[in-house]
């Protein structure tokens, strides 16, 4: 693609997102035929498992071409050497590389989809934006697999978002990678909330997530590698033809048109388990059943988004319940989902229907075939989830249960007893229904001398089938504050607050002032948010005094100043729960006609930085909301006095110096790091030969860096750099937009002076008004010189003591460089590949490069047995090839760039306002 270029492609299938589901559909429909065109934001393939670092399947089902990836992967990953918790991430990457360059698919890496074609309601193509210029695609069918539904959502389709009370996402991770004994690991530890489809949200996110990282390395863990995108499990959920109601997936009902079989459990991370669904509370907090794993159909129809033509679902945003949503996203599954779109897309365009009008028993037949179904998948008459294994009920038709004889019932009675009671809890409760016979032997239960657990069951049962026979015994539970619970798992509560979710099944106020006085005693968020959402329910049917005691009650709580302090994340990461707790708080006194303590609750809810906070207060004022269409708009994302375009070292100086002296200044990066010579490109090895005045801007940014160790011996170390670089922005005012990649910058028409800059975002446009720009971009962001020379530098661990080395590498054309030298760390050494030539730049080229490159120094006895390639940086650097040497390096020295973000902000402030 020429630079600032508008090229036009066409192409059968045009898959958006090449992560979990994008490589595998892009592969699939490669192979069933179609000519395929891939586009990926990021600078590599793989998604969460190569570039979020979640490097291990957890549940999930095998089949179909992910074990063909693994099989490569694995090959891939005994070059590379060492040993890897779950698979080797840099060769996944290869394999997909390679797999996806070997069947023809054309991958854009670094290209934005923002943009879509429609005619009609017929989606026909996208509009793409790349570091290089503008790509117009034309397909016969797409497939979004970007994980949060974007296409659809640009195309107007209908999604709902987050929980149905908030509409809250869950947990974000931020993860590094890193040495755990020896093993390549990683840490999955949770971040916090964000709105995945608010730009400065995720901007932030990225910020918050990299503090947990500062914190970890100041209490001495050590990391070679960042993520390169945040660890995002939720985003828009599409309505689709068919969608996986929660009946469906507890039950394992089988589905005429199931393409694919889930199995995970419902994986909620948050512990703020009282702000989920009624069910969600139930099941986790009451039931214990957090990691009970559950088998699903996955229906053709829950890919096809409903009111649109021409395009498919990949992904976790397919057509599901909120609470199946927990489940259904797993990586082996996700797999599946995207292989099955891609035969889906390839099919209908051989059989020239439109995917709603596809054959879905060809489609099933295509998939037997590929092994991504299996013929009993086909052929079952009912679910695997709730079959006994033991016992008089083994044998039982779960079908028949609704006209089950009384022996059955009694034995399903009987069944609460055992391992397997909560299967009993549901038959009973959603297949018998509240036959009296079963309300009597349930009560009778109650009052026997038998464990506390059984009894709970048969309490649990009653409420589910709205019989308020258990209500004394519930009561008797809050009073004594019964500390038994039905699992160990730390996000079951005992049974005195399971009573309260219990009671909110019934509405039934018996229990409002033990849940009033329990609010004012006890110190436990995770507690609150079930005591609130009892309150909840109740205050319709309050006489005037309890509304008046609850008022009173709730004026005295939201006053607490450690209100929320003590919550605590995935991995007891501290992360306070305030904003939820005194909106709950706010919205509980609103409804009562009362005013919360905290003045303007609502405004600051509005204006705080994290956008979720905000979100959750319009969705808590207008629970309409989380059925909305968010039709993806351009997005204003304000104005400014200058936007500095691209974080690399002279971009964070530039836009450094001017916010420091008092302009107000964006500074634009399409990734999320900043320093990206450094932190993306990892060109670490650089000479500081003349130090610059510490009262200097670029004297600063130094100051930050050596403060933080991250410079040592000419060598820089990149994860410390970014800490660094995230520290020296944030103290300088300047405001960082992640994820926004530059389009074009055109004069404001009604204001004279101004400029729109035009930003491509994973959901669709936004735009800048600012009265000065800089362009300075990332490695990536500048157009390649006609002759350059590239490279990639990738980590060693394992290796001490390491002697420069170099050698040649043949290559389709030219020869590739390999340089071997001691990295920051004693055991650690940094092999940089170069060569010449921009065609030889791919993502596809440069990974077999790497794979070739650690298989000849493995033969040369340069990387010894027990070493390892550990990780491959995001992208290449160039440099200028100067006659026949490798660069002009005097040009790309450090002080060379931080003097060149000087020069480009003085310019600025020379220029008159």
């Amino acid at each position: 693609m020429k630079p600032n270029q508008l090229e036009c492609i066409e192409t059968d299938v045009l898959i958006a997102g090449g992560g979990t589901s994008g490589c595998l559909a892009a592969l699939a429909a490669a192979e069933e035929g179609a000519r395929v065109v891939l586009v990926e934001s990021d600078s590599a393939l793989g998604g969460v498992a190569t570039r979020g670092g979640i490097h291990r399947y957890y549940y999930g089902s095998p089949g179909g071409l992910q074990e063909l990836v693994d099989r490569r992967t694995e090959e891939i990953a005994r070059v590379f050497g060492g040993k890897t918790k779950g698979f080797h991430p840099e060769a996944k990457r290869a394999a997909l590389s390679a797999l996806c360059a070997e069947r023809g698919v054309q991958v854009f890496l670094n290209t934005v989809v923002n943009g879509v074609a429609m005619s009609g309601t017929t989606v026909s193509g996208v509009r793409a934006a790349s570091p290089w210029g503008q790509l117009r695609i034309t397909a016969k069918v797409t497939v979004d697999c970007t994980g949060n539904g974007s296409v659809v959502r640009m195309a107007g389709g209908t999604l709902r978002y987050g929980r149905e009370l908030d509409g809250i996402y869950h947990n974000y991770s931020y993860i590094p990678r890193g040495l755990q004994n020896g093993v390549l690991g990683y840490d999955n530890l949770d971040a916090g909330w964000v709105d995945p489809y608010d730009p400065w949200d995720v901007t932030r996110a990225f910020f918050r997530g990299r503090e947990w990282v500062a914190e970890a390395c100041q209490q001495g863990s050590r990391y070679f590698g960042l993520s390169a995108m945040l660890g995002l499990r939720e985003g828009g959920r599409i309505e689709g033809d068919t969608t996986i109601r929660l009946a469906d997936y507890i039950e394992d009902t089988p589905s005429p048109e199931v393409i694919t079989r889930s199995y995970s459990h419902l994986d909620n991370h948050g512990f703020d388990t009282g702000n989920e669904s009624g069910f969600s509370q139930l099941w986790i907090s009451v039931l214990g059943l957090f990691t009970k794993g559950l088998w699903c159909d996955i229906p053709y129809g829950s890919l096809l988004p409903r009111g649109l033509e021409g395009i498919l679902v990949g992904g976790r945003a397919l057509s599901v319940d909120r609470d199946v949503s927990m489940g259904v996203r797993m990586q082996k599954d996700m797999h599946k989902v995207g292989e099955a779109a891609g035969v889906a897309a390839a099919i209908s365009i051989q059989s020239r229907v439109s995917p709603r009008e596809l054959d879905r028993r060809a489609l099933q037949r295509r998939l037997l075939e590929r092994g991504v179904l299996e013929q009993t998948d086909l052929e079952r008459k009912q679910g695997r989830n709730l079959r006994f294994t033991q016992g008089p009920l083994a044998h039982i038709d779960l079908e028949e249960i609704k006209a089950a004889p009384e022996s059955i019932l009694r034995d399903l009675v009987q069944a609460l007893g055992t391992g397997e009671g909560w299967k009993a809890v549901w038959l009973l409760a959603h297949k018998a229904g509240p036959r009296a016979s079963v309300i009597r032997a349930l009560t009778r239960k109650l009052q026997e001398d038998i464990p506390i657990e059984e009894r709970m069951m048969a309490a649990i049962t009653l409420c589910l089938m709205g019989s308020h026979e258990a209500v004394p015994f519930l009561l008797e539970l809050i009073r004594c504050k019964e500390k038994t619970k039905l699992s160990d798992h730390p996000k079951c509560v005992p049974f005195w607050v399971a009573g309260f979710v219990l009671l909110r099944l019934l509405k039934s106020r018996a229990a409002l002032q033990q849940a009033l006085k329990a609010l004012e005693e006890t110190e436990s968020s995770v507690i609150h948010t079930f005591l609130l959402d009892y309150l909840s329910v109740l205050l319709p049917d309050m006489s005037q005094d309890e509304q008046n005691r609850t008022a009173s009650v709730l004026f005295r709580y939201l006053q607490r100043t450690e209100l929320g302090a003590d919550y605590l994340m995935h991995g007891e990461r501290p992360e306070s729960l305030h904003w939820s707790l005194e909106l709950r708080g706010a919205i509980l006194l609103k409804r009562l006609g009362r005013e919360a303590p905290v003045p303007d609750v609502w405004r600051e809810a509005e204006a705080d930085p994290r956008r979720y906070v905000g979100r959750a207060a319009e969705y808590l004022l207008n629970p309409a909301l989380a059925s909305r269409v968010h039709a993806s708009q351009e997005i204003n994302l304000g104005e400014y006095d200058a936007a500095v375009i691209g974080g690399s070292v002279a971009g964070v100086v530039c836009a450094a110096k001017l916010a420091g002296r008092g302009l107000r200044v964006v500074l634009v990066e399409s990734s999320g790091s900043l320093l990206t010579e450094i932190t993306r490109a990892r060109r670490t090895q650089w000479s500081i030969t003349a130090q610059a005045s510490p009262d200097s801007t670029s004297g600063q940014l130094l100051q930050a860096l050596l403060k933080a160790g991250a410079y040592r011996n000419g060598e820089l170390e990149p994860v410390l750099v970014q800490l660094a670089a995230d520290r020296y922005i944030q103290s300088s005012g300047t405001l960082v937009l992640f994820e926004a990649l530059y389009q074009k910058a055109v004069p404001d028409p009604q204001e004279p002076g101004h400029t729109l800059i035009y930003l491509a975002l994973k959901n669709g446009t936004g735009t800048l008004r600012v009265r000065h720009a800089v362009f300075h971009g990332s490695p990536i962001e500048a157009p390649k010189p006609s002759a350059s020379c590239f490279t990639l530098s990738a980590v060693l661990v394992g290796m001490v003591d390491q002697q420069p080395f170099t050698c040649e590498l043949p290559a389709v054309q030219g020869n590739v460089t390999v340089q071997l030298r001691q990295g920051f760390y004693p055991e650690e050494a940094i092999m940089e590949l170069s060569w010449y030539g921009e065609g030889l730049s791919s993502e596809g080229a440069a990974m077999a490069f790497v794979v070739e490159a650690v298989k000849e120094l493995r033969k040369l006895g340069r990387i010894p047995e027990e070493a390892s390639l550990a990780y491959i940086a995001d992208i290449p650097w160039q440099e200028p090839k100067v006659g026949n040497n490798r660069g002009a390096e005097h040009l790309f020295s450090l002080q060379s760039l931080l003097q060149t973000g000087e020069d480009m902000a003085d310019r600025i402030l020379g220029l008159p306002n």
